[in-house]
């Protein structure tokens, strides 16, 4: 839209008198105009985004404040699951949390080799900083147990162990495991955060 908007007012600019365009002001006021616009091309999606950021930030902790008013981590129950679409879980193992969303894993990131594929970056809103350390991605289901954090999908069958997910990042849309390096996206990582540090103790 804003492309389209430059070049029809530059069309009109010069349609209105053609015999101005071997005069320097005209050269001069083109080249003033084609700054502007490359000023506002760089800087509106920025502000976008950071507008974006804000806001969901603004949304998570609202949502955060209320999950603690109803209880926090208190009112999680827990529950066995013998299995669940492939995924074999141990008899003691415990679920304290399911959503499904996108996985990010960095390149050569040891146990992702089946979904080591360039499909797709993380977004700067949900991983504002992250967009060159995590590329390949995959849309799963991610449960949080009393053991580790575990992946389902296509092609994907993996689990990780709590103890090497201590080092996270949250984000204004999920969270990054530095360790293991990759990322899955959550509704409220606020949320999710208290609860993986609850399944660790």
């Amino acid at each position: 839209m804003i492309a389209f908007v430059f070049l029809g007012g530059m069309f009109w600019f010069i349609y209105q008198d053609l015999d101005n365009l071997d005069k320097p002001w005209f050269m001069h006021a083109l080249g003033l105009i084609t700054i502007v616009f490359a000023f506002f091309w760089l800087l509106i999606p920025m502000i976008v985004v950071w507008m974006r950021i804000r806001r969901r930030r603004a949304n998570n902790s609202a949502r955060y404040r209320n999950w603690l008013a109803e209880g926090g981590v208190a009112s999680i129950r827990p529950r066995p699951l013998k299995a669940m679409k492939g995924q074999s879980f141990e008899p003691d193992e415990l679920v304290f949390f399911h959503e499904k969303g996108t996985l990010y894993v960095a390149l050569g990131a040891p146990g992702f080799e089946a979904v080591a594929r360039p499909v797709g970056r993380p977004s700067d809103v949900a991983f504002p900083g992250h967009r060159r350390k995590c590329h390949i991605c995959q849309r799963t289901h991610g449960y949080i147990t009393n053991r580790r954090i575990a992946f389902l999908g296509k092609d994907l069958d993996i689990g990780i162990p709590l103890a090497e997910l201590r080092d996270f990042a949250v984000t204004p849309g999920g969270m990054v495991f530095k360790s293991g390096l990759f990322a899955f996206t959550f509704q409220n990582p606020l949320i999710v955060a208290d609860i993986l540090r609850f399944a660790d103790l």
